[in-house]
């Protein structure tokens, strides 16, 4: 295995990275903590070098009092699993045993090793008795304090598997100049709850895609917080934004982009967008 890497050009692997997080206007006023989390690897495997892609947004919500690990954690074990299993993605043999995949292994594997991590952490931490106070008036399960969302995607030189739980966006833009969003909706989203990893039947809540490259090969593969849609004028806003993202990357290249992608999460985390915590990762692929 070769060491993690930040897909800097010199890398094999076909994909880049490009990737901003922002705190919200609203959790600066109120001296919160940037909840969310991400992170990217790069790994080798047989067929090639595999990529991993996870963001997560912890809960705001004062139930849920450490989601800023909860978040860190769910990033953290999303790579260890690729590290672990990622090499499997280009191996498989179609778009239905790719999604068997990731519902029987990524799933259950990524989810158990959240809670391993949840629960040690309160080894280490226990809670203080403050938060003690909180979970007991609510009458929580501990890994309630942790809640957070998940983007994950493994990317290889074929087949992108994403999986989610929860709100924030995963966008697809075509090297055809099509935008998809790839994940299907979950109609139990309303803006102002969201399904977590911390809830029991979280195995279940998992939304799932598989884009064979094959067909649909990809100009970029966009994962977003919220704060970032939430942010955007137009409804429904994936078209109009992916178009420009792709037409900016074209024109552009990934290095300006990459330049400006601070300034579009801070203008979305402002009291003048959502004022969330916006967190954006930007996996493009490379000519």
């Amino acid at each position: 295995m070769r060491a993690p890497t930040d897909g800097s050009p010199t890398d094999s692997t076909p994909w880049q990275f490009l990737a901003s997080s922002t705190r919200g206007a609203a959790h600066r006023a109120a001296a919160l903590a940037n909840e969310d989390a991400h992170a990217w690897r790069v790994f080798d495997a047989a067929e090639g070098p595999v990529a991993v892609a996870a963001v997560a947004d912890g809960h705001g919500h004062r139930r849920h009092f450490r989601a800023e690990r909860g978040a860190r954690l769910a990033v953290e074990h999303a790579c260890r699993f690729a590290e672990a299993h990622g090499q499997h993605i280009d191996r498989i043999g179609g778009e239905s045993e790719l999604e068997e995949f990731g519902r029987e292994i990524v799933v259950p594997t990524v989810l158990e090793d959240w809670r391993r991590a949840v629960a040690a952490d309160l080894d280490r931490d226990a809670f203080t008795p403050e938060e003690e106070a909180v979970r007991a008036s609510a009458g929580d399960d501990p890994v309630i304090a942790y809640g957070a969302t998940l983007l994950m995607a493994l990317l290889g030189d074929r087949f992108v598997l994403v999986s989610q739980i929860g709100d924030g966006d995963v966008v697809a833009l075509g090297v055809d100049g099509a935008v998809d969003v790839p994940v299907p909706v979950d109609p139990t989203l309303d803006g102002h709850h969201t399904t977590s990893l911390c809830q029991p039947s979280a195995a279940a809540s998992f939304r799932l895609a598989v884009i064979d490259q094959a067909a649909h090969r990809l100009t970029a593969l966009l994962m977003a917080t919220d704060g970032f849609g939430n942010a955007q004028a137009s409804e429904p806003w994936p078209p109009a934004v992916g178009a420009d993202i792709a037409s900016m990357l074209g024109r552009r290249g990934t290095r300006w982009v990459g330049e400006q992608l601070p300034l579009w999460t801070a203008r979305c985390a402002s009291t003048e967008g959502s004022g969330d915590d916006t967190t954006v990762i930007l996996a493009v692929r490379r000519p």
